[in-house]
């Protein structure tokens, strides 16, 4: 009897420790798992944050690329619509109804030109600005056609007024800025990329003060400027870089300081209100001030050719 409960008592215990073993190693195995699956997602995560940081960043010949395809073919037809203004601000042209005539089938010619390169942008500033500059060009084009009849017989005072007036001018004019803002969106992207303390986005909230500004290098300044021409809503010959330049001008000089002007906001306002800013300064102001300043090889970044 003492020998059959012993030999059972025998097997009793070693049956516990089989199980006592399996269940510790079951544990190990889960811990283990449980490590390996929290370890994958972490390094899942870091890749798509990796990924994501990647694609958020444009390069040099996708501005370069954006420029010959986009913005060029719409700076052309801007140029032409804005000398049509000017002329007859300063009657050196005679209003017409083929004058618009003009102006509307450039607009379709140029909406023509970009949309024939293919897209390499789906999504992003790139394609935003894009799409801005694609639609500005439809609401021009409209707008010529509309103001054919105005143009007939009216005066060039009274015609710029209706036309200025024109909700689809108005328009295309605030979706010309949203474009210009996006491209440079881009270019302060592409400059936080190769120097990590530059941002990816800025955006223009309240009054910048000039010595806030004057601590920005030139691509952030550029941002700032294309945010506030946006607002603004006005179009003009001038590009982002001119602006920042005079205004830069203008603290060097100490005119700034003279003047009591505080902030970005009242010294672009004097510069552009006086007609102080024309469309190519930059280029005369670049190698005084930001010869040190990393840009993409843009042409509106570099001199004309001689």
């Amino acid at each position: 009897m003492d020998k059959h409960l012993n030999r059972y008592q025998m097997l009793f215990t070693l049956g516990f420790i089989f199980m006592l073993a399996v269940a510790v190693g079951a544990f190990f195995a889960g811990v283990e798992i449980g490590s390996s699956r929290t370890e994958s997602r972490y390094e899942a995560k870091k890749l798509q944050a990796s990924s994501a940081k990647t694609t958020s960043a444009y390069s040099q010949q996708d501005l370069v690329s954006f420029y010959h395809t986009v913005f060029s073919p719409y700076r052309e037809f801007q140029s032409e619509w804005l000398k049509m203004e000017r002329r007859l601000e300063s009657r050196s042209a005679t209003l017409s109804t083929g004058m618009l005539e003009q102006l509307a089938g450039l607009a379709t010619k140029k909406r023509k030109e970009i949309e024939a390169v293919t897209n390499e942008h789906k999504s992003g500033l790139l394609a935003d600005s894009r799409a801005s500059y694609l639609a500005s060009l439809d609401n021009f084009s409209t707008v010529a056609k509309r103001q054919k009849t105005a143009a007939a017989g009216g005066s060039p005072d009274r015609f710029l007024v209706t036309l200025r007036a024109d909700k689809d001018y108005k328009k295309g004019s605030n979706l010309s800025l949203v474009g210009q803002n996006n491209y440079y969106g881009a270019m302060l992207s592409w400059a936080s990329s190769t120097n990590s303390n530059i941002p990816s986005r800025i955006e223009l909230s309240g009054l910048i003060s000039l010595k806030q500004w004057s601590s920005n290098p030139l691509t952030v300044k550029n941002k700032l400027v294309a945010d506030l021409l946006s607002k603004r809503g006005q179009m003009n010959e001038y590009l982002p870089q001119d602006l920042s330049g005079a205004v830069d001008q203008l603290i060097e000089s100490g005119e700034a300081e003279r003047l009591n002007l505080g902030s970005l906001q009242s010294a672009a306002e004097l510069l552009s209100g006086t007609g102080a800013v024309r469309s190519g300064d930059f280029w005369g102001i670049k190698p005084r001030l930001y010869s040190s300043e990393v840009l993409p090889q843009l042409p509106f970044f570099l001199p004309p050719e001689s």
